[in-house]
């Protein structure tokens, strides 16, 4: 046990909220807010020109990595995470959780090594480690239930500017425009890379609002609540309004019955968890068929038997991190796209397939701790309940998104770098908040707690 993660003045409460705002916007928060715009990809599209997914075309996503500003975006991101990870280990001395994803970042940065091209797979290997550092810093720099909030509250600002995209120039943020829609056709990613970005970020941002709304003031709670629920409707993902549901009955039935909430997020998490990992395995055409979508799940279960076949030429080690998807002549994703003419994804849209593609069994194994071991936030000791089981919920909603995406591993997202935050969550001990608000989800009012790691 080190000394106080977050020390508070004397004049301050123990009770009282870390790094509760002043007169002037703190560092702290603007460095947050700055991770949350690159982490969920912001402008990703508006960055690399344009997005390539207009129409029905299908195509690859737009790459950013010849955009001088866009990089220089992350690196400057890289180096204030890794000041503040360097900070806090000299102030608090070393994180274990940090030393413990070590073998797992090794290894990613290894399996380079035995990809057909080796520098396309260490490039974004290397990013994926720093978006680890990503993680720490955020889990060391403000209170979890601060940085749900300004994630909440940056994203209702990205909602927002992309509803006003659609009435400006509808044509230039949405996808697939025959595709049906509820309030419109094809599916919005307005200020986002992508759809299942854009949805997923609403999804996260509502439940945060609903279970976690702080001392924002119900005039603009409501507002941004129904901004949230509009762009997470036009979004037009299926993945995404499924894991707010579930996300969403797991808080309700733990506010409802706060003694069984342990029970709830457990069995909540395991379910999801399986659910993820067994979807290319089993036939659920039926479900996806009630729930609106084709019983191919757009077309994965068509090519997901190609990763399969992928996977038992290379079942140990993998291709190497994104190697498979490689678009040099040789690579062996041109197989697959020869055989699917409308197929022309960089990933099979499946964490768990993707996982193994690149990284084996050994990858998975990996995988499989990490997903395990993050999914127990919600039994966090010394966060207040309510907290916890938000993070829990995220995470639901992103483990839910896993079945039909890669989003775990994947550099440079939000998900991923999420599902560390959670690990490095654990890792630490923070200071009570709210005492009464977490009586109301225990039936007890907790004692005050030093913020410790």
């Amino acid at each position: 046990m080190s000394e106080a993660t977050f020390p508070l003045p004397a004049s301050v409460p123990a009770a009282s909220t870390v790094g509760a705002p002043t007169g002037r916007i703190p560092w702290r928060v603007l460095f947050v807010v700055f991770a949350v715009l690159m982490c969920v990809n912001a402008f990703y599209a508006t960055f690399a020109g344009g997005s390539d997914e207009l129409g029905n075309a299908k195509s690859h996503v737009p790459s950013n990595r010849g955009n001088v500003l866009y990089v220089g975006l992350w690196l400057l991101l890289y180096a204030v995470s890794g000041w503040v990870v360097l900070r806090d280990f000299l102030r608090n001395g070393l994180d274990l959780c940090l030393l413990g994803v070590t073998p797992l970042a090794g290894y990613i940065l290894l399996s380079a090594a035995w990809s057909a091209n080796p520098w396309a797979s260490l490039v974004p290997a290397g990013m994926l480690v720093l978006n680890i550092v990503i993680a720490a810093a955020l889990a060391s720099i403000v209170h979890p239930a601060r940085f749900l909030r300004i994630f909440a509250w940056t994203n209702v600002v990205l909602v927002g500017i992309s509803l006003a995209l659609v009435v400006v120039t509808p044509d230039t943020v949405r996808t697939d425009i025959n595709r049906p829609g509820l309030l419109m056709t094809g599916e919005l990613f307005g200020a986002y890379a992508n759809k299942t970005v854009h949805g997923m970020s609403a999804s996260i941002a509502i439940l945060v609002l609903l279970f976690l709304p702080g001392n924002s003031p119900r005039i603009l709670r409501w507002p941004a609540l129904g901004i949230l629920t509009l762009g997470l409707i036009l979004a037009n993902s299926m993945a995404s309004v499924s894991g707010t549901l579930v996300a969403a009955l797991a808080l309700t039935a733990a506010r409802l019955m706060p003694r069984l909430g342990l029970v709830i997020f457990g069995t909540a998490s395991v379910l999801s968890i399986l659910v993820a990992l067994s979807l290319p395995f089993i036939g659920v055409g039926e479900i996806a068929t009630a729930l609106g979508r084709s019983a191919d799940f757009t077309g994965r279960s068509t090519f997901w038997p190609y990763a399969m076949d992928a996977i038992k030429e290379r079942p140990l080690f993998g291709y190497g991190y994104l190697s498979f998807f490689n678009t040099d002549p040789f690579s062996m994703a041109w197989t697959v796209w020869e055989r699917e003419l409308y197929f022309f994804t960089p990933d099979f849209h499946n964490s768990f397939l993707d996982i193994l593609v690149g990284l084996g069994i050994v990858g998975g194994v990996f995988y499989l701790i990490l997903l395990f071991v993050s999914a127990g936030i919600f039994a966090h000791p010394s966060l207040e309940r309510r907290c916890a089981y938000l993070l829990s919920a995220i995470l639901l909603v992103f483990i839910l998104n896993s079945a039909t995406g890669f989003l775990f591993l994947a550099h440079n997202r939000m998900s991923a770098i999420f599902q560390f935050y959670c690990l490095f969550v654990l890792c630490r001990s923070y200071r009570v908040a709210d005492p009464l608000a977490t009586a109301a989800w225990t039936g007890r009012v907790p004692q005050p707690r030093g913020v410790v790691r």
